[in-house]
């Protein structure tokens, strides 16, 4: 049985199942090609999951552990991406990190008589020090059918944080019903019972203490649920729904095969002071499942720690170096306005005076705007608000131009998620037209030690004295000095700052001593403190002396100006994440390299479907095999999956549209052409509205019967599922995120 499509049943009904149409390929490919053999999936996206997102936590990282492939081969490791499995995991600004847990499985059948056994011990990393132990047994009989739509299974799961039990229940299937209990000071608390024979019928009750209960009823057509005030109709029609892909695979159009960086990451194991430790290592950092890197001081290399290669058939030894800080280089590359044809980008700056149609859109702001091809126009659609939970957009109605003149001698300096970060476009002395440049950048690692810079801060510039008042401050203090913390493009000569760069890192030079701008320690941060979890970024830093010269004309006497368009410049992050430091490894004083993100041109389809992108050319920006990103997104209400404006409560953020199986795109470096196929997706069912719900009416919501116990401890020795002592497992791990090595 593969655990990992219980969780598709479980949301609502499996009337949807979880396999993807197969697309058609070429007809030289091989039959065995990964591209028509990896398996596809989706689920239905529904209120009722947020009652039961813990269980759907846990069946994740079971089914990422591949359970199924390795029934009686004895004991192995599985590492299993956290970060994948979380569904409350928000973004980062590292699309590829990682956060890598180490399990240990034992799948067992003793004839086709038999249920599988598989027995897991998983561990998980927690912030200072702590970590949370899941044990689990599983006992599944039968995979699903038509007529037993979520087969025959049971599992039971314990959870501990620092030896004391956080959450406890179970999932158990049988042939016409399907129930789950949890519970625990770390749960939600919640009970379900579900019954269906078939998929084409059935009602069910979910219920969590202090919590949202539902009600929900279905048969062939359609889905009734209702939390007794909200009570919802949809079509149960795949055609008629919305899809979001989540996760999509890259494919060599030749042959099918999968297609990756060419120095991705791999796993890794590291020995210090006496155990050992399982991880990942990919350009986004290292990340060791139950040691905490910044428990150790920053070191070239840390001395007592070994690193060896997980990789089949590689026993590669390595050091690995720390500095708690990370140095981004950006490289220009060109395009033209026309490029960006209704792409938002956001942009701070003051509109006052400069636009028109609505008398609200004035001051400044960080502003979203577009750009017409068509008017030759800027216009804009809405605001961002960023906090410690993250930004978020509203719409502005009805949008504003912005006069034509208003960025003729001003540059914008604009952030764009479809051309994988910054954007500037120069100004040209008259109003823009769709041929003037703009210009994006492609980003690399500068490792500390292997180049020594002097740079130099007009915006966001944290400083010695700044960084020491951060600390001992509270969460509105901010860690920027110098007056930079609002400064944008240009300011008085004096607020600045310089910085050498070499084997500490970013170092602010100012005073007689070099203060490296570290702080990777979370106890260092104020409680509440937005940067607690975005980190400390520094605005622009320029190799070169910020001067007057870079100014527009017509700027006041005595300003100094970021050049408007550099050919490179350069970031700085400081934090408490993997992604926020640089963590490196290196072999016979060699650095390992590990390749950055590639942008991935594509021109998306026509239809209306695709809104107002369809037909536009993006970049989407390529992190490996199954990290593709960079799709524009928006919002929708959980209740009814209708748009709302982000700032809507409880709205979720998703991709505003998925590419089609069997796109095709190049991959730059090296040339390859590139079949592209979701791997992982989910379904919003279409909401009728009231007007239309007279299709549910034939069926009742009468609550089922929901259970209140029988849980079971696999960790104690004197309970009947008793997982025993966990074996010891020396070799390296057989499956990675669901893959066999």
């Amino acid at each position: 049985m593969n655990f990992k499509t219980i969780r598709i049943a479980i949301l609502v009904t499996s009337a949807l199942e979880c396999s993807i149409a197969a697309t058609t390929a070429q007809a030289a490919m091989p039959a065995t090609a990964p591209y028509l053999t990896d398996p596809q999936s989706e689920y239905v996206q529904d209120m009722t999951a947020e009652g039961i997102s813990s269980l759907n936590m846990v069946l994740c990282v079971i089914g990422s552990m591949n359970a199924g492939a390795k029934v009686n081969a004895g004991p192995y490791i599985a590492l299993v991406d956290m970060n994948k499995c979380d569904s409350k995991q928000s973004s980062s600004s590292a699309a590829g990190a990682t956060n890598f847990a180490t399990a240990t499985l034992d799948v067992t059948r003793k004839s086709n008589a038999d249920p599988m056994i598989g027995k897991v011990w998983l561990s998980m990393a927690q912030g200072q020090g702590g970590s949370t132990d899941i044990y689990a047994y599983l006992s599944a009989t039968q995979s699903p059918t038509a007529t037993q739509p979520y087969g025959l299974f049971r599992m039971d799961y314990l959870g501990k944080k620092s030896g004391v039990t956080a959450f406890n229940g179970y999932i158990d299937s049988q042939a016409a019903s399907i129930s789950q209990f949890e519970t625990g000071p770390n749960s939600s608390n919640t009970a379900m019972a579900l019954s269906a024979g078939t998929t084409n019928s059935g009602s069910g009750t979910i219920a969590s203490v202090g919590g949202t209960s539902y009600n929900f009823a279905y048969n062939a057509n359609y889905f009734r649920r209702s939390d007794g005030t909200n009570d919802e109709c949809f079509d149960r029609s795949k055609a008629n729904a919305e899809i979001s892909v989540w996760q999509y695979g890259t494919y060599n159009a030749n042959d099918g095969s999968r297609v990756d960086l060419a120095h991705p990451g791999f796993p890794i194991r590291a020995t210090y002071s006496g155990s050992s430790y399982y991880g990942f290592v990919n350009y986004w950092g290292i990340n060791f499942d139950g040691l905490d890197l910044n428990s150790i001081a920053d070191a070239q290399p840390i001395a007592g720690l070994a690193v060896i290669d997980q990789r089949p058939n590689n026993s590669t030894n390595y050091n690995l170096a720390k500095v708690g800080g990370k140095l981004t280089k950006w490289t220009q590359q060109a395009t033209t306005l026309d490029s960006l044809n209704n792409i938002p980008l956001s942009v701070g700056a003051d509109l006052t005076g400069v636009t028109s149609g609505n008398p609200a859109v004035t001051g400044f702001q960080n502003w979203i705007i577009q750009w017409n091809s068509a008017n030759q126009n800027f216009t804009v659609t809405g605001t961002q608000q960023c906090s410690n939970s993250g930004c978020v957009e509203s719409n502005i109605s009805p949008a504003a131009t912005i006069d034509a003149n208003a960025f003729a001698h001003l540059p914008i300096s604009g952030f764009a998620n479809s051309y994988g970060g910054n954007i500037n476009i120069a100004p040209t002395g008259a109003a823009h037209t769709p041929s003037d440049a703009v210009y994006y950048y492609s980003q690399s690692t500068v490792i500390p030690g292997s180049a020594s810079i002097q740079l130099y801060c007009l915006s966001q510039c944290p400083t010695g004295v700044s960084l020491a008042a951060f600390r001992a401050g509270n969460n509105q203090t901010t860690p920027y000095g110098n007056g930079t913390a609002m400064q944008w493009i240009s300011a008085p000569s004096a607020n600045t700052v310089s910085y050498k760069f070499d084997t500490g890192g970013l170092e602010d030079t100012s005073g007689a001593t070099p203060v490296p701008m570290v702080l990777e320690q979370s106890s260092a941060y104020p409680s509440g403190s937005q940067y607690a979890q975005n980190g400390i970024n520094t605005g622009r830093l320029f190799d070169a002396p910020l001067t007057a010269a870079n100014c527009p004309t017509g700027m006041p006497a005595q300003t100094v100006c970021e050049p408007a368009n550099p050919a490179i410049y350069y970031n700085w992050v400081t934090g408490t994440q993997q992604w926020q430091q640089s963590l490196w490894l290196t072999n016979q004083n060699t650095i390992v390299t590990l390749d950055a993100p590639q942008n991935i041109a594509y021109t998306v389809p026509t239809g209306v479907s695709y809104g107002s992108y369809a037909g536009v050319p993006i970049l989407l920006q390529f992190n490996g095999f199954g990290n593709l990103s960079g799709i524009p997104g928006n919002c929708v209400d959980p209740v009814n999956n209708a748009s709302v404006d982000c700032s809507t409560q409880n709205a979720r953020y998703v991709p505003q549209f998925s590419i089609p199986d069997g796109a095709t795109m190049t991959l730059a470096t090296p040339s390859t052409p590139l079949l592209v196929k979701a791997l992982n997706a989910e379904i919003r069912l279409k909401n009728l509205g009231a007007s239309a719900s007279s299709a549910c009416a034939s069926m009742s919501l009468t609550p089922v019967a929901l259970p209140n116990g029988g849980t079971h401890d696999p960790s104690n020795a004197s309970d009947v599922e008793y997982l025993g002592s966990k074996p010891s497992v020396t070799a390296p791990p057989a499956v990675i995120d669901g893959v066999v090595q």
